[in-house]
């Protein structure tokens, strides 16, 4: 068999398919033996998304067929990266986490905010679950963090 025959690129293409699917199938072992369900995998890679600023991190975790904050799977994404990508605009590289509480819709269910620099909220969410599975993710106007109100400055009133 000649080096550059289409046969050998045949088997160079099935064994690189074999190998993907093997690393597939050790990184599905791998979180089942971690014993995380869906439900927290899609939570966990939400917040990792919203703190590295990457919608990538989050996509593929969710199905095609799920809406979020009644937004179909690719319209809750753009509506995201549009958050994102003004927070990078501000020259954020990544955001802090903190958990708040709803003040409005769901008066005092958990919320997770995303804090930027100089301790300014640059958004929230509240992730809706029910019997241990996600039911709902959806942007929170009204979380706990947008109601802080900074100390005065003595200066003011010199």
């Amino acid at each position: 068999m000649e080096f550059g025959s289409q046969s050998n690129g045949f088997n160079i293409a099935v064994q690189f398919k074999k190998k993907i699917v093997m690393e597939l199938i050790k990184l599905k072992a791998k979180l089942d033996g971690e014993q995380r369900t869906q439900s927290e995998i899609i939570v966990k890679s939400f917040i990792q998304s919203c703190i590295n600023l990457d919608t990538s991190i989050f996509e593929p975790f969710i199905q095609d067929d799920q809406l979020f904050d009644d937004k179909d799977k690719y319209r809750f994404l753009a509506f995201l990266k549009a958050q994102f990508d003004s927070a990078r605009k501000m020259g954020l590289t990544e955001t802090i986490v903190k958990q708040g509480r709803c003040q409005l819709c769901i008066m005092g269910h958990q919320t997770f905010e995303f804090w930027g620099e100089g301790d300014k909220l640059r958004f929230a969410y509240v992730i809706e679950k029910k019997d241990g599975e996600v039911k709902n993710i959806f942007n929170c106007n009204a979380s706990s963090g947008w109601f802080i109100i900074p100390p005065i400055s003595r200066t003011v009133f010199q």
